[in-house]
């Protein structure tokens, strides 16, 4: 905006950076004064393209072609990408060391029990990027598959941030030791500390950083100039060393991986269903899940187990790894749009606290089968 400025003294913008939903709320509101919209949600954009509060792009001559097989998706109506991020693993060596951990290499790793009250992420229902990383998973793995994986690394959780940057401070401060974060504030703890880690997640999406100039009652002149100005090579060759730490359009990342394309469509369908499964079954069942898992892991190390010890001990792991909906259910289109993140309307709280409990019930099923089992050999190791 400084360099901006001194080009065009005169111009002053409002520019919105905030979460998805605050965003959508603030810029509902006939009366705002947002000129410019900044964000790596794909999905904040697309109410403001249907409903044409957009300013058009027509005098930009950026590429959209090159944008769209770079990032591997369609372009959006009057929206352009003037830098990218990826995402992955955050850790801090002082931490890892001093409690004999693995270093992580990928999502499956943060199952291992050895991470158990080790790990810190975010919400999706808070952050967007962590959003996209869970749907990832879910769509590489499968419904049923994903949150099987999603509920295994919420039983080594420590916490839930309520947002990635919480997740990045958590970790900085030695608070936690991983956790699943976006480049960005990756490398700006790197900046600062020297014994924080990175390494990208394979098979996972390139995150473009969208802007648009959002059409209000008091439009704000050079928006279109502002654009094309985050376009520019000027702003182009400083942006990976800028305070955003995003890489130019043509820019190689620092560590390359294996890049996988992300439905957005399919995310978009689903969007509010997931945030809230999160919400239900890992969020709100923190304490539950930790003890299920330490307890599943615990059981593991028995030897040997009776068929019928063997069949007690799958079905506690199905008890602590199975959402509270199916993925047929999950496709029901009614079922989509009925669910939202309003705590004031009555069927989304009928449905979360149907799902809330369904998992509780579950979780205490599988709590209650390992101890069981625990005390049983327990028994049989004094008897001996």
């Amino acid at each position: 905006m400084k360099q901006f400025q001194q080009q065009y003294p005169e111009v002053h913008f409002t520019i919105l950076h905030r979460r998805e939903t605050s965003g959508l709320r603030l810029l509902s509101h006939e009366d705002h004064d947002i000129d410019i919209v900044i964000s790596s949600s794909r999905s904040l954009f697309t109410p403001l393209v249907d409903e044409d509060r957009l300013l058009p792009l027509n005098a930009l001559n950026f590429d959209s072609t090159f944008q769209q097989q770079r990032f591997m998706q369609d372009s959006i109506a009057n929206v352009a990408i003037f830098g990218y991020s990826g995402y992955g693993l955050m850790w801090n060596k002082d931490y890892i060391k001093k409690h004999q951990l693995p270093v992580p290499n990928k999502w499956e790793s943060l199952a291992d029990p050895r991470y158990s009250r080790h790990l810190v992420m975010s919400s999706p229902a808070r952050s967007g990027t962590t959003h996209i990383m869970v749907e990832n998973i879910l769509q590489q793995y499968g419904w049923k598959n994903g949150w099987q994986l999603l509920l295994q690394i919420g039983g080594n959780l420590s916490s839930i941030s309520a947002r990635s940057y919480g997740t990045k401070n958590s970790i900085a401060r030695g608070l936690a030791g991983i956790g699943p974060i976006i480049d960005s504030y990756a490398h700006e703890s790197q900046k600062l500390f020297p014994f924080i880690n990175f390494s990208y997640q394979p098979k996972s999406p390139l995150l473009p950083s969208y802007v648009a100039a959002v059409k209000n009652i008091n439009q704000a002149k050079r928006s279109i100039e502002f654009i094309e100005f985050l376009l520019s090579d000027e702003i182009q060759q400083t942006l990976s060393t800028s305070s955003l730490n995003k890489y130019a359009l043509h820019q190689t990342m620092a560590q390359p991986f294996e890049v996988a394309s992300i439905d957005h469509q399919l995310m978009e369908e689903r969007s509010l269903l997931v945030k809230q499964l999160f919400e239900q079954s890992i969020n709100h069942q923190l304490i539950r899940l930790n003890q299920a898992w330490q307890l599943i892991h615990k059981v593991k190390q028995l030897t040997p187990l009776t068929a019928e010890e063997q069949r007690q001990y799958n079905l506690a792991i199905k008890l602590a790894s199975t959402p509270p909906i199916s993925e047929a259910q999950s496709r029901n289109p009614q079922l989509r749009k009925a669910v939202t993140m309003s705590k004031t309307d009555m069927h989304t709280t009928h449905l979360i606290k149907e799902w809330r409990t369904l998992m509780t019930n579950q979780l205490n099923q599988a709590i209650s089968i390992c101890e069981q089992l625990l005390d049983n050999h327990k028994q049989k190791g004094a008897g001996e």
